[in-house]
Formats: structure tokens, sequence, C-alpha cells
């Protein structure tokens, strides 16, 4: 059966930061959106407890450009939504020490490296010496060598955001559905003509066909991607713990490590949200099965960098939200050959929150302009399965 009988120009499969700031966007830009969400808006991986760190220190160098776009619009809707979007730039430090089998030339040549690269591609970054980087974080332990400091990151809380933008992506005129679930892409001669849901129902496709969903987008496309078509992607569930802080101790910027799985915020009530790369099981019923492993290799990192976090109590442990995480670590955006109308983004690797901005301003320029933007061209699929070219 079908009962949107109207075809939106653009239809959006997946309710997180991704699908909403684009809806958000397209709907701004006088495009007629229908958003399709399995859940609830949020209820992924742009949903959760804590906050998200929207860094571009010690990122993918192939992601820079797309950071040094979106950083600037986190503040602009900041300032420009009503109740903001739960952004605090509060800057973030990237640190040093030696570690067992390296050599101080070394990684102080890193550090070096990584500084002066950063700034020619956009991104304020101003290399400190170990003094320099207690001064701004008194708590951190002592072997540390130095750090990199980027005062445009920041954090954010990202269900705010998330449902921040969805909010805003109706008021402009975007259609936000949830609770239907996409089974299968409907396509004739070469174009996607609309997504079937699991009710029966039968939502039309206008112009473009847009997967956002995602650890859902691979599925959905399976059926149409040709066989020279390789997404190696895999799934991987981060954990995520949050501690007690009982001496009331401050941490002041967002922290990051160069040589351990650590990332380290402050939420605003004074809770330690420690994070940063250490996984979980994954069933294949979709459920996570907790790891005292990754629970004991988490706090070995963050007690090595923060000491006073030794004296800390659990609050809880979370690992529910699924990542999806391209083989080489950065996004995978294209069109499928298949369906020259449908655009997928996915395999954010657990670090794409900071970067949604910036690639939902290119999808937004790509659909609105009818021309692949330059700066995508690094995501494409084509890196798994052609040649490179000189």
């Amino acid at each position: 059966m079908t009962t949107q009988t109207t075809a939106s120009e653009i239809v959006i499969v997946g309710g997180g930061i991704y699908g909403a700031s684009l809806a958000y966007q397209l709907a701004q830009a006088g495009k007629t959106v229908t958003l399709l969400e399995a859940d609830d808006i949020a209820a992924g991986a742009s949903g959760g407890s804590g906050e998200r760190g929207v860094r571009a220190n010690s990122r993918d160098l192939r992601e820079l450009p797309i950071a040094t776009v979106g950083f600037p619009l986190w503040t602009k809707y900041q300032e420009q939504f009503e109740g903001g979007v739960g952004y605090r730039r509060i800057g973030g430090l990237h640190l040093f020490n030696i570690p067992d089998g390296a050599h101080e030339h070394e990684v102080r040549g890193t550090m070096e490296a990584m500084t002066m690269v950063q700034n020619a591609l956009g991104v304020s970054s101003q290399l400190l010496n170990r003094d320099e980087t207690l001064e701004r974080e008194p708590e951190l332990s002592g072997d540390l060598i130095g750090s990199i400091y980027c005062r445009g990151d920041g954090v954010c809380d990202h269900t705010f955001a998330t449902l921040a933008f969805a909010k805003q992506a109706r008021k402009a005129g975007a259609s936000l559905r949830t609770g239907t679930r996409v089974t299968e892409i409907l396509h004739k001669k070469g174009r996607a003509t609309g997504v079937g849901l699991t009710s029966g129902e039968v939502v039309p496709v206008g112009e473009k066909l847009v997967l956002l969903t995602n650890s859902g987008v691979l599925p959905l496309l399976k059926p149409v991607l040709q066989p020279q078509e390789i997404l190696p992607v895999i799934t991987q569930i981060p954990q995520m713990m949050y501690v007690t802080n009982p001496h009331d101790k401050k941490i002041n910027h967002l922290l990051g490590h160069a040589y351990r799985k650590l990332s380290v915020k402050q939420i605003q009530d004074g809770t330690l949200m420690l994070s940063g790369g250490h996984s979980v099981a994954y069933s294949q019923a979709g459920r996570w099965k907790g790891s005292l492993r990754s629970t004991a290799l988490g706090l070995a990192d963050a007690i090595a960098t923060l000491p006073f976090i030794d004296e800390s109590s659990f609050l809880k442990v979370d690992a529910s939200r699924v990542e999806s995480c391209a083989i080489d670590g950065i996004p995978i955006v294209d069109t499928s050959a298949a369906l020259q109308n449908t655009i997928y983004g996915f395999a954010w690797t657990g670090h794409g929150f900071a970067i949604a901005l910036g690639f939902t301003k290119y999808l937004t320029d790509w659909i609105v302009g009818g021309e692949k933007p330059q700066a995508l061209e690094v995501f494409s699929a084509k890196r798994f399965h052609e040649p490179f070219s000189n």
C-alpha cells in the first residue's frame, strides 16, 4: 500500500545528526523533505548520555577540510537556534608522552609535524611544552612531554543537538516520521523510485534518496551493489564510562592522547566521561555484551593520564550505540552505480559527530547544485576498488 501519495523531492533515511541536520539545511534551501527514522530521533549513535567531542586536533588529515567547514556552523547554530545545540567551545589538548620503545626525538618530531600540517590545513594549532600543558591542565600526570592545543575544539551534547536540528527541520517545513523502518529500495531504470517500510507502505522518492542510517546503510544497498562496489565496513560498539569526581577536580579541555585510546570530557554536572576507542562484543541480535577487559584498559589509560581518577567511583558504563567503521578509518560518501539518484554516507567510525555539519553542508550543496563537491571525492567508495592514479 502507499499512503504518502506525493513524493518529496528528497527522502532521507536515518534520524541521527546527519539526517536531522541535512533535513534542516535542505528545507532551508527550499526543498521538500521527508525523513524516515526506524526508531526515535537520536535513538542510534547520535544519541545517548554525555557529550561528544567536536575536535579537529589529531583528526585524519583527509577529514580536516570538512572540519574547517563544519566547526563555524556549530558556533552559528549555537547562537541562532533558540536554546542552542548544546555546543561548548572549550579547546582541546592532544597529549604526548614517550611510550615504551619510542625515542624522544621521534615523538617531538611527530608533535611538530602534526602542528605544522594542521595549521597549514586551516586548523589553528599550538605546540605546548610540558610546563605550558600542565599550566592549562594541572591534574595531568608528570610523564607527558607536551601537547598540541587547538582552541577551536569543543564538546557537544549529541542528543540535544540532534533533537534541536530535528525541531528546526520541522519548523522549516520538513516531514520527520519516526517509527518507520525502511526495508528496501524500490527502483526502475537506474533510479530509486521509493522505499518500502515494514508496514507495507511505500514512500515515493522525487529527486534524491539519501541513506544516512549508519549501520543500516549497507543492508539497504546490498541488493543493488554491483560486484566491483566494495564497501569494507565493520561494526563496533565503543564503550563509554562515567565516573565520579570526588575531589571536585576541574578538567578544562577536551583531552585526547597520542598513544592511549583515550578521550576525557568533564560534563557540566562535574561527572567525568571516559571514552576513546575501547569497544565491546556485538551479538547478531544487536545487543552489546559488556567487557571487563575494555573497562580495565580504558581505566588504565585514564588513570595513567589523570591520576586522581583512581579515587573515583563508577556511575555507569554504556556501550549501547552501534558504530559503522570503514577499514581505513574515514567515512564513505558516494552514489551507487545502479541508482544514480541515491547518495549514501556512513562509516563515521565513532568520531563523525564532530564533522557532521561539514558533511551535510557539502551534501546540501551537492543536492541543490547538482554537482558533487570536490571536497567529498576523497570519501568516495572508489578508493576501495580503483587503482590509484598518478
